[in-house]
């Protein structure tokens, strides 16, 4: 099986089943024999450029088609896609991207449109779509910039002009930002122990945070299986940083999966105190605890909990800190989740009000003098001001508090900080700090 067939197999299955990482996992895990890295590297790029400009993909190749895209074949159109996204934005030359694409449509039994996807691909090809090709900026959301009717809505309304430079950002490369584990090294010695390995290593922004460019997998460092590091966007780190941590506390980390924040904080709290990280996803609490024996945490305590639910046991002892790292829509990180792009946001309503439960729930297991963090990784303002807003008439007694060291990317609010996509390497996010009034 050849990287291109493997992608397009990818795509039609990921039209049906929906989450692009676990369809492409999947397929990639299914090959026999398995492809070598760099053709599964391939693939992977093929898979994930068709989702990032699907819309765009499908306006350029419409022009030149007898019927829609969405009307042919399955592995028709998944062929039309890849092989456009190879010659528009993968630097493929076009008589590779032409030929390789017509070879597929052989492959996948469909001789008679290897004709037509010859001619389609090499007219489309010389299509090159611009942002002012599309005047009317709720167009040019969905259309150049490949967003659902609902989610450019949504961002329009919100943000206005403003929402045409958050999107175009989900283009820009995203960085690979680690922490440190400061329970088994320190900044310098895991720079070395990287660039021994092969990685370009930058300081962060704040202490015991690095920019790696790895030549492969994180995960496939012997750093990272010595547990020296994890692999965690800035935001997410400045929201567990926002937790303020010490060694000795009692801290609640309610939705703790896949364990970053939990691992963040544990390592502030110098594996000292003790850290409950809960999650309400059974099959991913042994997540928790690997992550936690790799990085030697033994202050840790995952457990299957839901945290929209009261929890007496959680209610006996009160908590020094409280993180509610809550789910989200995730439209603060389309770049990472291209399917999020392509979301109807059905259900945001009864996602809010989950939302508020988990917060409200987090502020009982909260000691008198302790802090609450609420946090998403979403821009959606409904999800993250109006959530504290609410939570704030429901509870006087609390109050928003300014974080510590806030970076100057931020965007401070009266209910909490925002970080707008592509703001020097952040993700879309929003941190707000509670505390009880004094």
């Amino acid at each position: 099986m050849t990287a291109r067939y493997l992608a397009v197999k990818a795509l039609v299955r990921q039209e049906q089943d929906g989450y692009a990482n676990l369809v492409l996992d999947a397929e990639l895990s299914r090959c026999r024999p398995p492809l070598e890295s760099r053709d599964a590297a391939f693939a992977a790029r093929i898979f994930y450029t068709v989702l990032e400009r699907r819309n765009l993909l499908d306006w350029t190749l419409d022009r030149f088609l007898k019927k829609p895209v969405r009307k042919l074949d399955a592995p028709v159109r998944a062929i039309l896609r890849a092989g456009l996204a190879q010659a528009s934005y993968m630097e493929v030359p076009l008589p590779a991207a032409v030929n390789e694409s017509v070879k597929l449509a052989r492959a996948f039994g469909k001789t008679s449109a290897a004709g037509m996807v010859n001619a389609v691909l090499r007219r489309a090809a010389a299509c090159h779509p611009r942002p002012e090709d599309f005047p009317d900026l709720s167009q040019r959301l969905q259309t150049y910039y490949s967003l659902s009717a609902p989610v450019a809505k949504l961002l329009q309304t919100q943000y206005g002009a403003e929402a045409e430079a958050m999107v175009a950002a989900f283009y820009l490369p995203v960085p690979t930002w680690v922490r440190v584990n400061t329970l088994k090294t320190d900044a310098a010695a895991l720079t070395d122990a990287l660039t021994r390995e092969g990685c370009t290593v930058e300081p962060g922004p704040w202490a015991n945070c690095l920019r790696v460019q790895f030549p492969g997998s994180p995960a496939a460092t012997q750093a990272f299986r010595r547990g020296l590091f994890h692999v965690q966007g800035l935001a997410s780190q400045f929201a567990a940083d926002s937790v303020q941590a010490a060694p000795g506390m009692r801290v609640l980390d309610l939705c703790a999966a896949p364990g970053g924040k939990s691992l963040t904080m544990a390592q502030a709290m110098e594996n000292k105190g003790e850290l409950y990280s809960g999650e309400a996803v059974e099959s991913r609490v042994p997540l928790l605890q690997k992550a936690f024996v790799r990085c030697g945490v033994s202050c840790a305590h995952p457990f299957h909990g839901d945290a929209s639910r009261p929890d007496a046991a959680l209610a006996r002892a009160p908590f020094d800190r409280v993180l509610c790292d809550v789910p989200c829509s995730g439209l603060g990180v389309i770049g990472k989740k291209p399917d999020i792009r392509y979301k109807d946001l059905d259900g945001l309503d009864e996602l809010c009000a989950l939302q508020k439960k988990i917060l409200q729930n987090g502020s009982k297991y909260l000691a008198e003098t302790g802090r609450l963090v609420y946090s998403t990784c979403t821009v959606n303002q409904n999800e993250n001001q109006e959530v504290v807003a609410q939570f704030l008439r429901d509870n006087p007694d609390f109050a928003v508090v300014p974080p510590e060291n806030l970076p100057d990317q931020a965007r401070q609010t009266p209910y909490g900080t925002l970080f707008l996509p592509g703001t020097a390497g952040f993700d879309g996010f929003f941190v707000a700090v509670l505390e009880r009034r004094t």
